[in-house]
């Protein structure tokens, strides 16, 4: 049962950062974003985040406009979800 529950979280974390990327994509393909700050803050605040083990904490306070906000949290979320994705899909592949 314990492996069933792990899989199957596996399996959700897997979609959800499969959802998140390839919605991610339309957003990257903007050049704009190749050099938005906040969106480049939050793509390296997400990445260490996820690599330190830590929850997600968007800390979108740290920017005045709301714009700039949302950039920094699409940064921020893809990045992050791309770190769990390869860990979850390197842990899966260890576990077989």
């Amino acid at each position: 049962m314990k492996t069933f529950a792990l899989s199957t979280l596996a399996l959700f974390v897997m979609t959800a950062s499969a959802v998140t990327l390839h919605n991610g994509t339309a957003s990257t393909s903007r050049p704009e974003l190749a050099t938005n700050a906040a969106y480049r803050d939050g793509l390296y605040l997400g990445k260490f985040a996820a690599q330190q083990g830590n929850d997600a904490h968007l800390a979108t306070a740290r920017w005045a406009r709301s714009e700039d906000r949302e950039n920094f949290a699409t940064g921020y979320q893809q990045s992050y979800n791309a770190v769990l994705a390869s860990r979850t899909a390197e842990s899966n592949e260890a576990g077989q």
